[in-house]
């Protein structure tokens, strides 16, 4: 069986493939979690393999053999934790099975040994000329010093490093390295003298923005306003309606195309749309024809499935209504540079997805500093207008 090969756009931007939503950590804050209350593993647990929450190895190759291979455009594997898919043994399975250059978002969950034989010789495929590593690890203190004997980052340094041993360029510069280690500007993290110690001259080691509320305070930089703290500060007491679409292509676990983050871990938060995919497997995975029926009555559906062969790029083009603006996560509304580095280069702002439309109440766009710059991103709500005083 063949599938029509996908049509990628010029300007698409990234290619995000959720392999699993399950994770061997259980952190206090997890970018998965939409509300971020510290409930990973009651939203995501890890279950019996008899529960079908993902596609076959088979059944990715068959997918991703649609997207047309760019040695500038990776396919990023990520979760949840990438590295527990199919019992730990299916990366090497779906690399085998494609030409593709793959990036890998991992905390390490296995051992440097144990991963890259579960590799089947494919580290190649995670390894491309970038000015970042393609393996990018990230570093939990709390539940690595847990899981380590309080040696978390001593212990992830030392797997990272040890990936030399298997073929990985590892190098303490960025662009000259396979793998790094990456954490997150939490307001709870700090670096120490200890951590400097450890990676210094041995692998790369950056922190990364962190993105969201913490104790009342909204950190981050958007170009929506509101768009992820409109509920968790009580700015507003329910989500407003906007027009929004995508400019990346997200995979989750099962096949389905989402148009946005908060859309897939939302659903997945409430166990996955696993009863959906068993009727679309039923109907040979024909989303565009039968999709809106066996989504009926959910505000939250995704705009297509990878395996179904009516699938088009097109499909994230459209700008869809949605009711959920406030409720965003942040890596869709944060300002960031595109992969042809348009903000550092030429000053214009990246996000993950576009909104136009947005239905925000007068009161609210009172409160904006560049009410100016921002006003022919919304439309006003006419009730709320017309109360304005």
């Amino acid at each position: 069986m063949t599938l029509p090969a996908l049509e990628l756009p010029a300007t698409l931007n990234y290619i995000g493939l959720f392999l699993t939503l399950e994770c061997n950590l259980n952190c206090s804050y997890c970018i998965n979690d939409p509300e971020q209350a510290g409930q990973r593993n009651r939203l995501f647990p890890i279950q019996a393999q008899s529960v079908r929450k993902s596609l076959t190895p088979d059944e990715w190759a068959l997918a991703l053999g649609r997207i047309p291979f760019r040695a500038d455009l990776p396919i990023t594997l990520q979760g949840g934790e990438p590295m527990l898919y199919w019992g730990g043994r299916g990366l090497g399975l779906i690399l085998s099975c494609t030409e593709h250059y793959f990036d890998l978002l991992t905390n390490f969950a296995l051992k440097p040994e144990v991963f890259t034989r579960n590799l089947l010789g494919q580290q190649k495929k995670l390894q491309r000329d970038a000015p970042y590593p393609s393996i990018r690890v990230s570093y939990h203190a709390d539940e690595m010093n847990r899981s380590w004997a309080n040696r978390g980052f001593a212990e992830l340094v030392d797997r990272c490093e040890s990936l030399r041993d298997y073929g990985f360029r590892v190098s303490p510069v960025k662009a000259n390295s396979d793998v790094g280690i990456y954490m997150v500007e939490h307001p709870e993290n700090s670096v120490t003298q200890d951590m400097m110690a450890a990676y210094t001259g041995r692998v790369p080691f950056e922190t990364k923005e962190f993105l969201g509320v913490h104790d009342g305070l909204l950190y981050g930089h958007y170009l929506y306003p509101f768009s992820t703290d409109l509920m968790l500060r009580g700015i507003h007491d329910m989500p407003l309606r906007c027009e929004c679409r995508t400019t990346e292509l997200l995979i989750d676990p099962l096949g389905f195309v989402w148009g946005c983050h908060y859309y897939l871990y939302h659903r997945w938060s409430d166990g996955g749309p696993v009863r959906e995919f068993a009727e679309l497997e039923k109907v040979e995975y024909r989303y565009r024809e039968r999709g809106e029926n066996i989504f009926l009555g959910q505000a939250m559906a995704p705009v297509g499935h990878l395996l179904d062969p009516d699938f088009s790029i097109d499909a994230l083009s459209e700008f869809r209504l949605c009711e959920q603006y406030g409720h965003c996560i942040g890596c869709d509304t944060k300002v960031k540079n595109d992969r042809f580095q348009s903000f550092y280069d030429r000053g214009v702002p990246h996000t993950s997805v576009q909104m136009r439309n947005i239905e925000m109440p007068e009161k609210l766009l009172s409160l904006l500093d560049e009410r100016d710059r921002v006003r022919p991103l919304f439309k006003v709500a006419e009730k709320e207008d017309s109360h304005a005083s």
